[in-house]
């Protein structure tokens, strides 16, 4: 049977007595004792932001977070993120010990290490990609990938940090005034005095088209299509063929799919009235745009469209795969084109303005480094900005650190995602070359 884990939809986990405890906690370690009068604005609320205000929390460094959208849930923010263990560290060293372990503990329960395969269901050998790990059985494995639901993850490093998330503030343009030092303005008129600016808004970035105009993302010419399938039958029949996560090798292109089927909440989960989502099967294709049939403008997400191509991509493959596929939620299809770009010198950045995950380094899914990078990035600039507010270092000595270590990590993922796409599209296996 599927599980509803946590509570209804309509409970807000802020007026639970677990949510209080928390709160308590992190008002003990950050917001209430905050060190000095560093302050840093935070463009976008995704997994980036919310971690990096996780870890500004620990460090008592009073910030802000600004969101265009309206809301958490106003877009589609996807399904199935795998956490490896560098983001697992990361996360670690931004949350606290309570929301660290509620973290662990929704993740979804992997059957299986995980296996490559054929359209056939045949084994698919000589497919290694060195960014994949095996998946965490058991969820105190340090050394496996986690599989958890975007949207868990996105409620449980919003808690604490409630009243310092303000949504449908769109970034205007940022300037340097020798009286007041960095303002940012949003598109609604309000202005603020920071000390930092943190551009975390996504591949999209409005801060770095506005103070790095030429940094715009390449087009990698290549397409994910993702979507669920959430009938409680499918989903079981989907853990009982694959027995775990899987990587399916088409000639040209490849389909990930991971059966997210999750355990009995645990109570502190339930407590905090996170939104329920039902055991599903994630899916994504990922390939050239011209193997996937999307050389044109991309259909909406939902479009009958996504679903025809889906039908005629797979149509040839195992029967039980085909099937499995066929029952996709239509209105859970998303075509996304693929990017990258990797982080220009810091010295290129303004004063006082940094970035973090893909408003700076885009990457291609295909070596699922992208929201590890993020969450290492957030690791990173809070320990740098909290040895600021300790009195341990300048703020621009801190911020030209962390830009040369975001630098070198970014550098190193984005070059690994690329060649993980070249072995996922490879239309024959491509095998390790002996070293």
């Amino acid at each position: 049977m599927a599980i509803l884990h946590y509570l209804s939809a309509g409970c807000g986990y802020r007026h639970h007595p677990e949510f209080a405890k928390l709160a308590a906690e992190h008002n003990r370690i950050g917001g209430s004792m905050e060190r000095g009068s560093l302050h840093v604005t935070i463009i976008g609320a995704g997994l980036g932001g919310l971690s990096l205000g996780q870890g500004l929390l620990r460090q008592r460094i009073a910030f802000d977070i600004h969101e265009r959208d309206l809301s958490l849930t106003a877009r589609p923010q996807g399904y199935r993120i795998r956490v490896d263990r560098t983001g697992r560290r990361a996360l670690a060293a931004c949350l606290t010990p309570a929301l660290e372990a509620v973290f662990r503990e929704t993740c979804a329960v992997a059957a299986s290490p995980g296996r490559n395969l054929d359209a056939q269901c045949a084994p698919a050998r000589g497919r290694k990609v060195a960014t994949w790990h095996h998946s965490a059985a058991d969820r105190s494995d340090e050394e496996g990938d986690l599989s958890v639901h975007r949207p868990t993850l996105r409620e449980i490093l919003r808690a604490g940090q409630e009243d310092r998330v303000h949504f449908g503030q769109t970034f205007a343009r940022c300037e340097t005034d020798p009286r007041d030092g960095l303002r940012v303005h949003f598109t609604d008129g309000r202005s603020f005095r920071t000390d930092v600016l943190v551009a975390a808004d996504g591949v999209g970035s409005a801060v770095r088209r506005h103070v790095l105009p030429n940094a715009e993302p390449a087009d990698t010419g290549t397409v994910c299509l993702y979507g669920r399938v959430i009938a409680e039958a499918d989903v079981k029949a989907a853990r009982t063929l694959l027995a775990g996560p899987a990587v399916v090798f088409a000639d040209g292109f490849a389909a990930i799919l991971d059966p997210m089927t999750f355990p009995a909440p645990p109570m502190c989960a339930a407590k905090l009235g996170l939104t329920p989502v039902r055991d599903y099967l994630y899916f994504a294709l990922i390939g050239p745009s011209a193997r996937l049939g999307f050389q044109d403008l991309l259909p909406s997400p939902g479009d009958a469209a996504l679903v025809t191509q889906l039908h005629a991509l797979t149509r040839a493959w195992h029967p039980d795969l085909r099937s499995l596929l066929g029952r996709a939620e239509p209105a859970s299809l998303v075509a996304l084109p693929i990017r990258d770009a990797a982080p220009l010198d810091a010295r290129t950045w303004p004063e006082g303005v940094t970035f973090l995950g893909d408003a700076i380094h885009v990457m291609s899914p295909a070596g699922g480094l992208g929201a590890n990078t993020a969450f290492a990035d957030a690791a990173q600039l809070s320990a740098r900005l909290g040895a600021v507010a300790a009195g341990r270092a300048s703020l621009s000595e801190a911020l030209a650190a962390y830009a040369d270590d975001l630098r070198r990590r970014a550098t190193a993922a984005v070059r690994a995602s690329a060649e993980a796409a070249t072995i996922l599209f490879a239309s024959a296996p491509i095998w390790p070359t002996a070293t």
